[in-house]
């Protein structure tokens, strides 16, 4: 699928000031889903079919909050398997419907009040799990699939090469761990000094080793454990997050540099800005809008 991939890298140019190092983004809203998880869905699916755990008329299974969902839906739908995935009504509605429009069958695991736990992912996970032992089905699950981070050395390639010099620091969400991962060690093999920046939630901290009992709004990230295919080995500094932190990146984006990201998207302008400080004039930071806002038009996040 040629159409994913080769998204623009934009710089930021009002939300930076004059004692900041330049904000790159990458703009994953440009893929065919509105979202990166296009590049990864597409690696998993292929990677099944070249090992043969993925036959004609087969089934996909998966838990997911929609964009891996989404993703793998129009994957599966141009591939011509049936997708069949569990998520929850903690995450936004828009997600929900895009899976369906696919023709995806979405299976939902309450979460009270709408808001993400870690034991709303946990009992997600054990619904796909037991899902994925009915014949002629494949369970791509996806924080221990290498074809995941995989899926995303194409995106940093296309960093280097849209960049006129080296990536101080890249700053990204640690969910699945695929996307931070995939780029790490691309960066990391071109220019070791490249400072990987992982983002997660401020209550729920799995990747530093903290607490992970707490809520938070964050979609995709804050698991209850650290992911098979994460590189923690690359990670080199992490930043945790507030839910009201996150909100105000996603705004300021929107409002001041016209671009639509959603929640955790904002976690990852406000992380960056963050480095972006510390580090300094002459600098770059990359960082990514992770998926389109217009994901997220019916919760609070624009309120």
């Amino acid at each position: 699928m040629i159409a994913i991939g080769n998204t623009p890298l934009v710089k930021l140019s009002r939300l930076t000031g004059s004692d900041h190092a330049d904000i790159y983004v990458k703009w994953e809203g440009a893929n065919p889903t509105g979202s990166m998880k296009d590049r990864m869905a597409l690696s998993m699916i292929e990677g099944a079919e070249r090992r043969g755990e993925l036959k004609a008329g087969g089934r996909v299974v998966e838990y997911t909050g929609g964009s891996t969902g989404s993703s793998l839906a129009m994957v599966c739908a141009t591939h011509g398997y049936k997708a069949y995935f569990v998520s929850s009504n903690g995450f936004s509605e828009e997600k929900l419907k895009t899976m369906r429009a696919f023709g995806a069958e979405v299976e939902i695991i309450h979460a009270e009040g709408g808001v993400l736990t870690a034991d709303v992912i946990n009992r997600m996970i054990a619904r796909a799990r037991e899902l994925a032992g009915k014949p002629g089905t494949f369970w791509p699950d996806q924080v221990n699939n290498m074809d995941n981070k995989l899926g995303y050395h194409g995106m940093a390639q296309e960093i280097l090469s849209q960049l006129n010099g080296p990536v101080d620091a890249f700053v990204m969400a640690a969910g699945g761990g695929g996307c931070i991962s995939g780029n790490a060690e691309v960066l990391k093999e071109h220019n070791p000094n490249t400072e990987i920046v992982a983002v997660e939630p401020y209550y729920v901290r799995n990747v530093s080793g903290g607490d992970t009992s707490g809520t938070h709004k964050l979609e995709g990230i804050g698991l209850s454990f650290v992911p098979k295919i994460l590189r923690d080995d690359l990670i080199d500094t992490v930043i945790p997050v507030k839910d009201e932190d996150a909100y105000w990146g996603n705004r300021s984006l929107a409002r001041q540099e016209g671009m639509l990201g959603g929640v955790t998207s904002g976690a990852n302008i406000w992380a960056a800005l963050q480095k972006a400080k510390e580090l300094g004039p002459g600098k770059t930071v990359v960082t990514v809008i992770i998926d389109t806002g217009l994901r997220y038009l019916n919760d609070d996040l624009y309120r």
